[in-house]
């Protein structure tokens, strides 16, 4: 294949990255934090977008870009204001100010009392217990809570939903249980397993939705409603008892493949696990933002891998760049795939730290990455426990491989 004349070289080059600054908006420049509290209080100003790593985090002021948050507990207070898009992941999540922009939260908990001026995506848990957050001091009902206002389209994946508030586009979602005595403006399309409308629901538009039971609906509730039989299958009974075995068999080999690959790292190539678990130790809400921004950049939002390639395809070739492409692909697959191990030794150190003994490295990153696995297989809330561990592996080989003082561990003989 001929490669690019050098003057078009440069042009895609300039043009590259010219996109990227500004795709990224003022993200070059963006503000970082990471604590064990984080508070913009009423009156400060964030005029550039913010990342933050925190294990609580308050917003009462303004942040004039993105926001982009992992904590166990976020709060935008009523007084606070994301004038771009607000990314978050929690165990709970509040939102009593306003965005101007698009909202994208997951969490076990959400509570949505403000007003989002654009579309909204939600995923979240269900059941009736809280969802403890933070330091103890924080705590948001398990699922969906919407009783404020999104000005567009909503989509829901939450094990439990109740929305009281008003969806001034369209309304697409899959959920467990749906209390609804809010408003639609626009098309209604949803799965659900129980479904309860009250008398003040309203769907302006098409109501179209999926339940075992097809319900009764108040007058003048909906302009039109269209009911799904979910697809049949066999007696509820036989159903269940299969899904609770299925789930266990694939647990127990997902758990027996994973005790394997840890015992052939730790066996041949232990530095692969201690120096990233070391890293995570040595400062876990560093170490996650390393993760987040990481993830962000290359993946989420993948403005410097698309730098990368087109500046590989330009000085070197279409095959050149095509190579880093998949590199960069199969880099991303494969810290998924070691992220519960990576971070389950880490885990695993901490839980001996608590218990007070002396444990074999292989017990350790067993218990802990056990432990990341049964996590990771609840519904709903599972993905979430595996998006964590790959933020915090992805951060630890990063801050591990940059570190000058790290140590090289042995890379033998740890495992008796």
């Amino acid at each position: 294949m001929k490669q690019p004349k050098k003057h078009i070289r440069w042009l895609v080059v300039a043009l590259t990255a010219f996109l990227a600054v500004a795709a990224s908006g003022a993200a070059l420049s963006a503000e970082f934090a990471g604590d064990e509290t984080y508070r913009l209080a009423e009156g400060e100003t964030v005029d550039d977008d913010l990342y933050i790593a925190a294990a609580e985090i308050y917003i009462d002021g303004i942040v004039k870009g993105d926001l982009i948050a992992v904590a166990s507990y976020i709060e935008i207070g009523p007084a606070g204001a994301v004038e771009g898009d607000l990314w978050a992941m929690a165990g709970g999540i509040t939102v009593h100010g306003t965005l101007l922009d698009d909202l994208r939260v997951a969490a076990g908990g959400v509570e949505l009392t403000g007003t989002v001026a654009d579309d909204a995506f939600f995923v979240a848990g269900g059941g009736q217990a809280d969802i403890p957050t933070g330091m103890g001091t924080q705590a948001v009902p398990a699922g969906l809570s919407i009783t404020g206002n999104i000005a567009r389209d909503t989509y829901v994946a939450a094990g439990g939903a109740d929305i009281s508030g008003r969806i001034g586009g369209d309304f697409r979602g899959a959920i467990g249980i749906l209390e609804f005595s809010g408003a639609v403006t626009g098309d209604t399309d949803i799965q659900v397993a129980e479904f309860i409308v009250y008398d003040s629901a309203r769907f302006d538009g098409i109501l179209k939705y999926s339940a075992p039971e097809q319900r009764q609906f108040p007058a003048g509730a909906a302009r039109d409603i269209q009911y799904e039989a979910p697809p049949e299958s066999e007696t509820a009974g036989g159903t269940v008892v299969g899904a609770i075995f299925g789930w266990i068999f694939r647990t127990i080999a997902i758990a027996v493949g994973v005790a394997i690959l840890g015992w052939l790292l730790l066996r041949f190539r232990p530095g692969i696990l201690v120096r990233p678990a070391t890293a995570i130790q040595s400062n876990p809400v560093e170490t996650g933002l390393y993760g987040l921004l990481a993830a962000v950049l290359l993946i989420f939002i993948p403005i410097a891998s698309t730098v990368l390639v087109v500046f590989t395809w330009a000085f070197w070739g279409v095959f050149p760049g095509i190579v880093m492409f998949i590199f960069l692909f199969a880099s991303s697959a494969l810290v998924w795939f070691l992220s519960p191990l990576l971070t389950g030794y880490w885990l695993g150190e901490k839980i001996s730290e608590r218990l007070d003994g002396e444990y074999s490295p292989l017990l350790l990153l067993l218990i802990g990455a056990l432990l990341i696995v049964v996590l990771g297989r609840i519904p709903f809330l599972g993905w979430l426990v595996y998006l964590l561990s790959f933020l915090l592996a992805l951060g630890g080989l990063l801050r591990s491989g940059t570190a000058a003082t790290a140590e090289r561990p042995a890379e033998t003989g740890i495992v008796q």
